[in-house]
């Protein structure tokens, strides 16, 4: 009689190994799904924050007039830009992201002859820290042209009254990427995300739209009003 008795039972330490695996895999695939709805939900948020306008915490009603410092502590007014073309944007000097991108576009087309006398306008979002010393050094970076790009900034609450104006959001280091156009009689003519190649194209054909128009009315009657006394002037 054989005494030993034999073990009919699964070897487990041989089969765990393969049965551990689709559950790996199944893990994985979680994981991977997880990341990815997450990730889709940060572009529709971000998506959806690009169309709001500034939150309700802004203080003070929206401006369409406004006077900022520009870098030479000069002062600048929107309303001095009647019978010109020009353009606003919004960024910080130590932003490391978009604004890299967007004044990358702005200078290729601040530097486009036909685009000569196009004025832009770049506005900080973080006066704390963007003094006209500070924004001095930005624009050098950038050899912005001193009387065709200007660096502005105000104190943050005028700002966001400034941006609202314009349908921008913007807080303190955070404001979206639109570049905004603004025709010879001072009116918004087209928001552009300056980031994109795409848009920036378009930005380009509104532009020159915008510089083959003539000039309002009321200024040109005032500037050939202004010729013959300045002809005047000069002959005594």
């Amino acid at each position: 009689m054989n005494d030993t008795t034999q073990n009919d039972s699964p070897d487990l330490s041989e089969s765990e190994p393969g049965s551990i695996l689709p559950h790996v895999i199944a893990i994985a695939i979680l994981i991977v799904a997880t990341y990815g709805a997450f990730k889709w939900w940060q572009v529709r948020t971000f998506e959806a924050s690009r169309g709001e306008a500034i939150s309700l915490t802004a203080v003070g009603p929206p401006l369409t007039e406004f006077e900022l410092t520009e870098r030479s502590g000069k002062p600048f007014r929107s309303a001095d830009m009647q019978g010109k073309v020009w353009v606003a944007t919004y960024f910080f000097s130590t932003c490391p992201g978009n604004c890299i991108r967007l004044n990358q576009n702005i200078q290729f087309m601040h530097n486009m002859p036909e685009l000569r006398d196009v004025t832009w306008v770049s506005i900080t979002c973080d006066p704390d820290n963007d003094t006209c010393a500070a924004l001095t050094d930005y624009a050098d970076r950038w050899k912005a042209d001193p009387e065709r790009w200007l660096f502005a900034r105000a104190d943050l609450d005028y700002t966001k009254r400034v941006a609202r104006g314009m349908n921008v959001a913007l807080e303190r280091k955070g404001h979206q990427d639109w570049a905004i156009v603004f025709d010879k009689s001072g009116k918004m003519r087209g928001a552009y995300d300056a980031t994109s190649k795409s848009q920036c194209e378009r930005l380009h054909a509104k532009l020159l739209e915008c510089e083959a128009e003539e000039p309002p009315n009321d200024l040109a009657a005032t500037k050939a009003n202004s010729e013959p006394a300045k002809a005047e002037k000069n002959a005594t």
